[in-house]
């Protein structure tokens, strides 16, 4: 028993035993960076590091770090320097960008992302949609309006194909998708377990959109086709439908006289609740808005318009929650639940820039 001892006295002290967690970001990127980098200069290229993203082999924490690394190139607010094994470690030790965040980020979302069918709940669900780090909140809105709208009929965009690939439908468009990478899905929507039609969704407009450009314009990760562009404009592709704008410029600044207003607001409510009643679909966008819980630079879709109330209802791709802490207004916000939250119609134009309606003949 004594020769023993010592051995369960150590066993003591370390605590209790784990299962072996993953390794962090930059120790990941250390273990890879000689085989991501293909050309061995040194240097993980963009090409090198697209290459990663795409390649179904990488996984779990090998698919976080190169996510991670992807979600650095895209930022706009500072140039980072080549990606090379001493610029990587300094950005690490020094937090800017905070590499290691970017990639615990993609590790829960590749570890939530447990259910890889395509509707594991029977349909798709607006209410499991969380935006992710793309920058494709035009691109999710409009599907969200859609979701809302007829949930049988956004399954429909879905084809399984016998070989595991997928046919979706986006408009007059059809887009042949393979099933998302680990990467991919670090980068792309969470989906709350509602499985992998986000980001299928995601990954069809990136390649349809990727097609639509000259061919020197072509990129080789999808989602870097999807920076920026209009929910309006998303709309109308992925329907096939023509659009109508609303502006809501009358409400900035003191230009419009009083008379105006009330008339801009009556066309407003006119056009809301016949689209509401027709089941056409909405979207509308920020750009600087001045009420707390309210995303600038950002889309959202509109779910409908409540007359009596007359107030419209809401979705934010984000799909948050918030609750405002004072009075619910423009002053503290609206409270929200999964990103849907109602807004009175005058503090709508007065917060929003504008919205499209679906023209369906």
């Amino acid at each position: 028993m004594k020769r023993f001892l010592p051995c369960l006295l150590a066993l003591l002290c370390a605590g209790p035993l784990t299962a072996q967690s993953p390794d962090d970001f930059i120790t990941t990127f250390r273990k890879n960076f000689e085989r991501w980098d293909l050309d061995h200069d040194g240097t993980l290229s963009a090409k090198e590091l697209d290459a990663a993203i795409v390649d179904p082999q990488t996984k779990n924490d090998n698919a976080a770090t190169v996510a991670a690394l992807k979600r650095a190139s895209r930022l706009t607010k500072s140039t980072l320097p080549p990606f090379t094994l001493e610029s990587v470690t300094t950005m690490t030790q020094q937090h800017r960008p905070d590499l290691e965040k970017m990639f615990q980020d993609g590790m829960k979302r590749i570890t939530n992302a447990t259910n890889r069918t395509l509707f594991p709940n029977g349909l798709p669900e607006m209410e499991t949609i969380r935006q992710g780090k793309l920058g494709n909140c035009f691109c999710l809105a409009p599907l969200g309006a859609l979701v809302h709208r007829d949930p049988s009929k956004a399954a429909a965009m879905y084809a399984v194909q016998s070989d595991g690939t997928y046919q979706i439908r986006l408009g007059k468009k059809t887009v042949a998708v393979a099933p998302p990478t680990d990467a991919e899905i670090a980068l792309g929507a969470a989906n709350e377990g509602g499985g992998i039609w986000v980001n299928l969704y995601e990954k069809a407009v990136g390649m349809a959109r990727n097609e639509d450009r000259p061919a020197e314009q072509r990129v080789d990760v999808p989602y870097d086709a999807e920076r920026g562009g209009s929910a309006g404009t998303m709309l109308a592709y992925i329907t096939g439908h023509e659009i109508v704008r609303f502006s809501f410029k009358f409400a900035k600044g003191s230009t419009t006289s009083a008379d105006d207003f009330a008339a801009k607001l009556i066309d407003l409510r006119r056009q809301l609740a016949e689209a509401t009643q027709q089941n056409r679909l909405m979207t509308c966008g920020t750009i600087k808005p001045t009420t707390p819980g309210l995303t600038p630079n950002h889309a959202y879709a509109v779910l409908g318009y409540e007359a009596a109330a007359d107030c419209v209802r809401l979705w934010n791709p984000h799909g948050e929650n918030f609750e405002p802490k004072g009075a619910s207004g423009p002053e503290s916000g609206y409270s929200t639940t999964n990103g849907v939250f109602q807004i009175p119609v005058e503090q709508f134009v007065r917060q929003f820039s504008g919205m499209a309606f679906e023209v369906v003949n």
